[in-house]
């Protein structure tokens, strides 16, 4: 690779090294990219994970958790109880004797009494009762007789209920039991294995799912309350057969964010439902009725199959990138001249050479095809976002349809299918199955984490295969689609700003996909369009290795955690679902080796009382009187006002640039871009990887992408700075390698935090506290940090009150606060949702505190709170605990959850200015905060927060008085938001300052 972020650009040019290296990275890359072909073909050869028995044996509850469970229900139940329905198979009865329903009857019962949640009854039908008799927290589960439910499988759903009071519906695994060898109905022993067989690993709600076909069948637990008055009736429809669930799930209609998935097998089906698609159509129409949606519900094969009305056909715009490759795009052509859509036009981007040739080939396409074709020429190096991004500038359409140039409709409604689901509410992207040369699956969907970064699951399957995670041949929402074949609203494309143009070539496709998600859309894809796909039949099997760190920032979330569309218990390896081995790899380890940094979850990971370490830094960290004179000299040389036109940042390695103190220097960076033209670098305290950085640098703040950036690592290469006007450290340990540096007129230090309270008094905070008297000007987030760098430091410096990024955090539809009655939380079925930042085993954010007050206001309120955490370092307690961790999240997404919260809590101890108040505050979030003069700049007890005592006590006390009482939750939420309207919403105001200091530090 000859680009700035491969290996080779630190040797010598010319060098026979150099070449060797390139020669070297690049069958690193070509390797990368058949990696995932190897590890398919490997896993097809193995055994193990693919013997379904031995995998679930492996998975199974063990004694000592079923023990655990029984005494938990004994002690401590959670109050949510179960109505078991026990129907009976609507087929014909078996001959008497063995097998007969009263056996199969007596396994399913059997089952439930041995379940270790105990509160539970058994029914033969759903009755219906009063409204007044209805409870929130019974939960309803459909059985037929046969079916056997795992011994721990209540207690497990039960737990996620209570874990998220706001759930509505809630979905598991299962699979189909063997036959008792003895005949009759095969006992579930909790000792011993079942024999089991076709397991259905199910995944996130998938609501464009059930329009073609039933993804759950009586895989599903539903508030009972929620089955009074439905349309239809409340149960299951017998007459429909196996399609009766499909038709309930459809009334019910229920909101994603409001199911949950429990990934664990937890029942044993007698017999898999196989609903019968010429019954669904019926109760699928009605739906469409019901929502107002203007389509017809036909049977395709075993699947229901929507053609969408389309009254105006909106104008298409189908935009094709390509080199002039003729052999491909010759084909392309005609199939869209055969297709059956009125209003239709072809835009081509061409980045071949425009020639008298080429220009009367496309001439004579538009004669003999018919076509309204477009043709602008693309003389700038290819970027396949560039070029499409030029394309929908230059097109007409409502409608816009990304086509590779190596596609080929096969079907003449292709692009109807495409548009009727493009133009739906709530749908933001639409792909569609595209077939291989072969006939086999080439895209069916995109799974993120899927072989590293993310692939098409399916690939290599026949178009109508069944797997692991269902039928493929269905609608399915997921994450992404791939951009061969893709249709989206150009509404939904402007306001999300198109294509990434920082991809060159692959992922950003994946990227939109991502940013449909997160702006409240859905992606679907469906396999009824008919498209044929000759994957990187023009570009090649190569990846730019910039996109791969380009890749990383919106992907990470997701390889993280997991695609929520896609099993956790499937593998990550293998685009044909298959059971994941527990010693399989995470694709983090994968990802970490592409982008040369390891990506291993952390928590809390450095030790406080690592000697070591703290022994490490005092050789790192030296100063004495004449390393402060010298700074002293350097500034007196320089005194005087001199408007900076360089500036260089000095950072630490850094993890996430969205977050904390670095998030704010890159912040402060971009500003003086924007309103005052100064050229920022970077200088980064860390061992080179400037692909990595750049990229971090750029998702966050795109105008700073070309940064240059100078790595030292080593004091004594400081000498390497480059010469700038002005150079700010970032970081304490900076701080020091900062005052030895030559070349910059100025010096200055952004001080986000009191930095010695971060550690026990010793080494380490002995040497963060003396970086302050290193003579290097100060930059103050809040005036408290201000105040104390001039009273105990004496500090020559300036201060700003941050603000926050209104696009993010603002109160703007946000939900209603008073939502539920005073007198008992929860009581009309919204319970409060109180929010906490979660970094267990940190020691600078109470989680001790946090947990055990967060424990007994569960304790307290029941099922009338939901207490909701996220952060990079949480991680889920033992299940029932009443907490519901989200994990890391993305920047984009916190603002958006803030807005579902009704109570804050924050649990900062140092001087530090925590952003989480404010943002929490902007999105009309009352907070509970401990009494800390570091809050004064923000935090006013009982006008837009609780501040409260540093005790478990006093947490309790006023999140309980927060939950209770709707009205002040209202009025505090309201305050703050005005406050920060007021005055924090503006962060070029906030660092208005900031400039005229560096110009003149010493003008008092």
């Amino acid at each position: 690779m000859t680009g700035a972020g491969g290996p080779e650009r630190f040797l010598p040019r010319g060098t026979a090294r150099r070449r060797a290296a390139r020669v070297g990275a690049q069958v690193a890359r070509d390797a990368r990219d058949y990696s995932h072909r190897l590890k398919d073909l490997w896993r097809a050869a193995q055994d193990g994970p693919d013997d379904y028995a031995g995998w679930f044996a492996g998975h199974r509850a063990s004694a000592a958790e079923l023990e655990d469970q029984r005494a938990r229900s004994a002690s401590d139940p959670f109050p949510i109880s179960f109505l078991v329905v026990i129907g009976d198979d609507p087929a014909p009865p078996p001959a008497p004797g063995a097998g007969s329903r009263a056996s199969a009857r007596r396994a399913t019962m059997a089952s439930l009494e041995a379940q270790t949640h105990t509160r539970w009854r058994a029914a033969a039908t759903l009755d219906d009762p009063a409204p007044a008799d209805l409870s929130r927290d019974e939960l309803v589960v459909f059985l037929e007789a046969g079916d056997q439910l795992e011994p721990d499988a209540l207690f497990r759903v039960a737990a996620a209920a209570w874990d998220d009071p706001a759930l509505d519906l809630l979905t598991w695994d299962d699979d189909v039991l063997g036959a008792d060898p003895e005949g009759g109905t095969a006992r579930v022993d909790p000792d011993e294995p079942p024999a089991v067989a076709d397991p259905w690993m199910r995944a996130a709600w998938s609501p464009d799912a059930l329009l073609g076909g039933d993804p759950v069948g009586r895989a599903f637990a539903v508030r009972r309350h929620l089955l009074h008055g439905l349309v239809g009736g409340p149960a299951p429809t017998e007459g429909l057969g196996d399609a009766r669930w499909w038709d309930l799930l459809l009334r019910l209609s229920p909101d994603p964010a409001r199911t949950r998935h429990v990934p664990r097998v937890l029942a044993h089906l007698h017999r898999r439902p196989r609903p019968r698609a010429t019954a669904a159509t019926v109760f699928v129409q009605q739906h469409l009725d019901r929502l107002g949606r203007a389509g017809t519900a036909r049977v395709d094969g075993a699947a229901v199959r929507i053609d969408w009305d389309l009254d105006v056909p909106p104008l298409v715009s189908v935009l094709i990138p390509t080199r002039h490759n003729r052999a491909l795009l010759g084909p392309c052509l005609a199939s869209l001249a055969r297709t059956a859509y009125p209003d239709l036009e072809v835009v081509v981007i061409d980045n071949g050479e425009q020639t008298e040739a080429n220009e009367a080939w496309y001439d004579e396409q538009r004669a003999t095809l018919g076509l309204d074709l477009a043709v602008h020429w693309w003389t700038e190096p290819f970027n396949f976002s560039a070029v499409n991004n030029a394309a929908a500038r230059a097109a007409r359409g409502e409608v816009l349809v990304l086509l590779n140039d190596d596609t080929e409709a096969l079907e003449p409604s292709w692009l109807h299918e495409l548009v009727g689901w493009a133009v739906q509410p709530g749908i933001g992207l639409v792909g569609c199955h595209l077939t291989a040369i072969d006939g086999t699956l080439q895209h069916a969907g995109v799974v993120v984490g899927l072989g590293g970064f993310a692939d098409h699951v399916f690939e290599g399957l026949a178009p109508d295969a069944h797997t692991l995670c269902g039928p493929v041949r269905t609608y399915r929402n997921l994450l992404a689609v791939t951009g061969a074949c893709a249709a989206i609203r150009r509404s939904v494309f402007d306001e999300l700003g198109g294509l990434d143009e920082r991809f060159v070539l692959c992922g950003s496709d994946v990227k939109l996909g991502l940013d449909v998600v997160a702006s409240g859309r859905r992606v679907v894809c469906t396999p009824f369009a008919g498209v044929a796909h000759k994957e990187s039949a023009t570009r090649g099997t190569a990846v730019p290795e910039s996109d791969f760190f380009t890749s990383w920032w919106p992907y990470q979330r997701w390889i993280r955690a997991g695609d929520p569309h896609y099993s956790p218990n499937l593998s990550r390896w293998s685009r044909t679902p298959a059971l994941r081995d527990p010693d399989e790899r995470h694709p983090l380890d994968l990802v970490g080796e592409i982008i040369h940094r390891p990506l291993a979850p952390k928590r809390g990971t450095v030790a406080w009382d690592d000697a070591a370490h703290a022994a490490w830094l005092v050789q790192r960290c030296s100063a004495d009187d004449a390393t402060v004179a010298a700074v002293a000299a350097d500034h007196a040389a320089h005194a005087g006002p001199h408007a900076p036109r360089t500036v260089a940042w000095w950072m630490p390695d850094l993890e996430s640039p969205f977050y904390g103190g670095i998030n704010t220097a890159l912040r402060i960076a971009d500003h003086l871009r924007r309103t005052h033209g100064v050229a920022n670098q970077f200088v980064v305290a860390a061992d080179p990887n400037e692909g990595f950085v750049r990229s971090a640098v750029a998702a966050a703040f795109p105008g700073l992408a070309d940064a240059p950036i100078t790595f030292i690592d080593d004091p004594a290469d400081v000498h390497r700075a480059p010469p700038v006007d002005v150079a700010i450290a970032t970081l304490w340990e900076t701080a020091y390698l900062l005052a030895h540096a030559p070349g910059a007129r100025r010096k200055a230090y952004l001080v986000q935090d009191y930095e010695p309270v971060f550690y026990p008094a010793g080494t380490r905070s002995a040497l963060a506290e003396e970086s302050y008297r290193l003579g290097l000007y100060g930059i103050a987030n809040t005036t408290h940090v201000l105040d104390l760098l001039r009273d105990r430091f004496d500090v020559a410096g300036t201060g700003f009150t941050p603000a926050v990024d209104p696009t993010v955090f603002h109160a703007t539809g946000r939900r209603p606060l008073d939502h539920t009655d005073p007198a008992r939380p929860g009581a009309d079925g919204e319970p409060v949702t109180v929010f906490v930042y979660a970094r267990p085993g940190h020691a600078r954010n109470c989680w001790e505190l946090a947990a055990a007050a967060l424990a007994e206001l569960k304790a307290r309120f029941g099922t009338g709170v939901r207490i909701i955490t996220a952060g990079s370092w949480a991680t889920p307690d033992d299940l029932g605990r009443g907490i519901e961790h989200l994990g890391f999240l993305d920047y984009g997404d916190t603002g958006p959850l803030y807005r579902t919260c009704d109570v804050g809590l924050t649990l900062q101890v140092s001087e530090h200015p925590s952003y989480l108040p404010l943002e929490l505050l902007a999105c009309g979030v009352p907070v509970v905060a401990f009494d800390h003069p570091a809050g004064d700049w923000l935090l006013r007890h009982d006008h837009n927060c609780l501040r409260t005592r540093r005790t478990r006590d006093g947490l309790v006390e006023a999140l309980g008085r927060l939950v209770a009482d709707p009205a002040l939750r209202v009025h505090l939420g309201a305050q703050g938001a005005a406050d920060v309207r007021a005055g924090m919403a503006d962060w070029d105001a906030a660092l208005a300052g900031i400039h005229g200091f560096l110009t003149d530090p010493d003008a008092g």
